[in-house]
């Protein structure tokens, strides 16, 4: 039996999910939690757009078929819209620590942790 290429998109992205391995730090992390929103809205999309050809090029698709991939849909959205909280609240609760790196002190990286290891505990 075929795969749906819808299918075989959504392992492509899962794949890259999986390689997920940031490296510049806290920021890069927040700005690809943020991104979350995005993602949801483009499998919203994906789906609607499905959906709308199968209707649209006259199939005979169930109805109650239609309905159900639409409230699925509709999930998808309202899912996407909690996801538009993630950012704000990523900022808000690193307050701190983004100002610090937004507004540096002078001399900020002698605060590191890597720079004073030794320090730690004492």
């Amino acid at each position: 039996m075929a795969m749906a290429r819808i299918i075989e998109q959504s392992r492509e992205m899962v794949g890259a999910a999986m390689m997920y391995s940031p490296d510049e730090g806290m920021m890069q992390i927040g700005n690809d939690v943020a991104s979350i929103e995005e993602v949801l809205r483009n499998v919203a999309s994906a789906i609607q757009a499905m959906t709308r050809q199968v209707q649209e090029g006259e199939t005979p698709m169930h109805p109650a078929i239609v309905d159900k991939i639409k409230a699925i849909h509709g999930g998808i959205i309202n899912l996407s819209q909690e996801a538009k909280e993630l950012k704000p609240a990523f900022e808000n609760l690193h307050q701190v620590d983004i100002n610090r790196i937004r507004n540096p002190r002078p001399g900020e990286g002698k605060w590191d942790l890597s720079a004073n290891r030794d320090y730690v505990g004492r």
